[in-house]
């Protein structure tokens, strides 16, 4: 049974949040080499899906041991990962990295909104409260609001897409939890299928020539699928064993802080004075959401 407030589920997301956040240190040392977008993501989601297949073959193989009826959510959640890589990247294409940014960050609203539906949540006022300020911190974090960047209709769609197919992780993550498949089986399926979904849009033999020319890349790809996919999906997973999706997904967007921080040490970037407001509030919002979690999980 799902532990809602768990404080273990709260470190989990916290920390999965965090290392998602070091996902654009790799990107900023990728593509100066020549590596496009659509390549990198396909290095990332290709790569954690080869380790986490193979320690799973030496470890643990009851990871592939599934249930039928969990195949269908395994689909969903991969292409929930695709999704959100494919239509960011667009979006980034015909807004900017900002506004695409933000309107990924739709996802915690989209999340709560079909939890009401799907796992019958509760919309209590503190949630809709901690989901409205987490957006606002992601739109102020990025830099949004000022009137920075350039949007268009088909843009923003795309955005709202990418925000939508990463709620779906979510959703279809704890849809087969639910139903009883295991943590680690649930990542390893859906980025087995998420792998295979990307393929399409990697350009393979173009990125087989980079690599060729500079296998340094090959290291960094590594080092970008360990630390900002594997680890952080994986404490995701586990940590949806622990607490709402909803919740989960709100908490999720300190990854932006984690990233304006990461930004600011390691590449010397400025942070606004609506950036720090921006971190105020989407560290405010975790708080916010919990707070009172461990006494109302003590009650249980």
């Amino acid at each position: 049974m799902k532990k809602k407030g768990s404080i273990i589920g709260i470190i989990l997301v916290l920390a999965a949040g965090i290392l998602w956040g070091f996902s654009g240190f790799f990107v900023n040392k990728l593509e100066p080499r020549g590596v496009e977008s659509a390549q990198i993501s396909v290095m990332r989601l290709g790569f954690t899906f080869i380790m986490m297949s193979l320690w799973a073959l030496i470890f643990k193989r009851d990871v592939f041991v599934t249930k039928k009826r969990c195949v269908k959510y395994f689909v969903g959640g991969g292409l929930g990962m695709v999704g959100s890589s494919i239509f960011y990247f667009y979006s980034i294409l015909m807004t900017s990295m900002s506004v695409a940014a933000v309107l990924m960050y739709t996802a915690p609203i989209i999340v709560v909104v079909l939890s009401i539906f799907i796992f019958r949540e509760h919309l209590t006022f503190l949630k809709s409260v901690c989901c409205l300020a987490s957006f606002a911190g992601a739109a102020l974090v990025s830099g949004i609001v000022g009137g920075v960047g350039t949007v268009n209709v088909p843009g923003i769609l795309l955005g709202c897409a990418a925000g939508f197919s990463y709620a779906c992780y979510s959703i279809f993550s704890s849809l087969a939890l639910m139903r009883g498949a295991k943590p680690l089986s649930v990542t390893v399926y859906a980025f087995g299928f998420a792998t295979l979904a990307i393929l399409p849009f990697g350009k393979l033999p173009s990125l087989i020539d980079k690599i060729a020319d500079d296998p340094v890349i090959i290291l960094m790809a590594l080092g970008q699928a360990v630390v900002s996919c594997l680890a952080p999906y994986v404490l995701y997973t586990i940590g949806l064993k622990y607490t709402d999706a909803s919740n989960a997904s709100i908490m999720s967007t300190v990854e932006l802080v984690a990233a304006t921080v990461i930004g600011l040490v390691a590449f010397g970037q400025s942070v606004s004075i609506p950036a720090i407001i921006g971190i105020v509030l989407v560290i405010g919002s975790v708080v916010m959401l919990n707070v009172k979690l461990p006494e109302r999980h003590k009650k249980q």
